[in-house]
């Protein structure tokens, strides 16, 4: 693939998460009165990009304004070491990935968005670092709950091989 061909790839991918429907499980999911899903990864040449969603189930408005919290676990549930950078960390250059946290309103039934970027390269002897589950928490001292896969293959996989960085765009609209 050319490079263009991965940079529009990217942006269609950015597009969608500003234009995304609140998932069809979202409901099943809300006992915090939170629900977190993702129903894309897009992989162009070793770069990849998940797309997250929170969905209010609750009956307040939800106040966000910063980052998402996030524990990558592997097949067991066991934590991964890895750095989780607010903003791209300088994985990649993505339209609005670097855009500082603004104070955002989701009121109940609606959404917001942020996303996951990395790199799929692997330069090491030991095995490569791969995230079977992800545990999300909207903002600090949030309650963790997992990542609800809403695709049709209903997976999540980071496969971040020996980079071991994450980097984890802002809450927005």
């Amino acid at each position: 693939m050319r490079t263009g061909g991965s940079t529009l790839a990217m942006a269609a991918v950015l597009a969608g998460l500003a234009a995304g429907a609140p998932p069809s499980s979202a409901a099943e999911q809300c006992d915090s009165g939170l629900s977190f899903t993702t129903d894309s990864t897009s992989a162009a040449m070793g770069l990849r990009l998940m797309s997250v969603e929170v969905t209010n189930c609750g009956t307040e408005p939800l106040q966000l304004n910063g980052y998402p919290q996030v524990k990558v676990l592997d097949a067991e549930r066991a934590q991964l070491d890895v750095a989780i950078l607010e903003g791209s960390g300088g994985i990649a250059t993505l339209d609005g990935f670097d855009t500082p946290p603004q104070p955002i309103t989701v009121p109940p039934g609606e959404s917001a968005k942020s996303a996951f970027v990395w790199r799929n390269t692997h330069a090491s002897v030991d095995p490569p670092l791969v995230g079977e589950h992800v545990d999300i928490a909207a903002a600090p001292g949030g309650t963790w709950q997992p990542l609800v896969a809403t695709s049709p293959q209903s997976t999540v996989l980071i496969d971040l091989g020996s980079t071991g960085r994450l980097g984890v765009r802002a809450w927005h609209r």
